[in-house]
């Protein structure tokens, strides 16, 4: 039986090495940001094992986001990525999980429109406060525009409804599984936001979570790390 083996570890390791291949995120980093005073905010937000990204609806530069002309009344928005059908609920359980994680699977977009201060939005969660600069703002939102999927007329298609009165989720080109995943998204955001992150090391929330407290500091704890 050794031969089962060895033909099991060469299967699970070119599966690795395929998955790891696909590793395909954008990324937007900042050259130097030495001498740019810090003159907005983005929050990270704790959702079980997501987090979203905060950002104030005005500090997205005109056009960048088709999405916001669906969000016109918010005061910010809140933007997570995920599964394509594991994130909007159409598939849990243990097979959406595999589903989710073991091949190359479509992706979407939740966008949540905010009219409150974030953590008053978001009571009960953890939201860590980071600090950024014009040319950091730029590239986060320059990041997040990347993984929305747009037609030719530059729209975002709608993929379903979102989890809060309000929200939806919205296809992304960008491919899900457990080397690319919503939180490898998360800290990439970070990374563009200006932040000391290593993406590609990132597998867990509570991950995302520390790096942008290091990055940035808690204004309130959910007791979910």
């Amino acid at each position: 039986m050794q031969w089962w083996r060895g033909l099991l570890f060469g299967a699970v390791a070119a599966w690795l090495v395929v998955l790891a291949a696909r590793c395909h995120l954008p990324r937007q980093t900042v050259s130097s940001a030495e001498g740019q005073e810090n003159t907005s905010a983005i929050y990270v937000v704790q959702h079980g094992w997501h987090a979203g990204i905060a950002i104030r609806r005005a500090d997205v530069s005109d056009g960048r986001w088709s999405v916001l002309n669906d969000f016109a009344s918010a005061r910010y928005v809140e933007v997570g990525w995920g599964e394509a059908q594991y994130y909007p609920g159409a598939s849990r359980g243990v097979w959406g999980v595999l589903r989710a994680g073991a091949w190359p699977t479509g992706s979407v977009v939740h966008v949540v429109p905010i009219d409150r201060p974030v953590p008053d939005r978001f009571s009960g969660r953890t939201v860590v406060r980071v600090l950024v600069s014009p040319a950091e703002l730029d590239a986060l939102t320059a990041f997040v525009a990347e993984s929305f999927a747009v037609d030719s007329t530059g729209r975002a298609s709608t993929a379903a409804p979102g989890y809060y009165a309000g929200s939806r989720f919205y296809a992304s080109p960008l491919a899900y599984h457990v080397f690319n995943n919503c939180n490898h998204w998360a800290a990439a955001a970070l990374e563009a936001a200006g932040c000391d992150v290593s993406p590609r090391w990132v597998f867990t929330v509570g991950q995302v979570v520390r790096q942008a407290k290091a990055c940035g500091a808690l204004v309130q704890s959910g007791g979910q790390e």
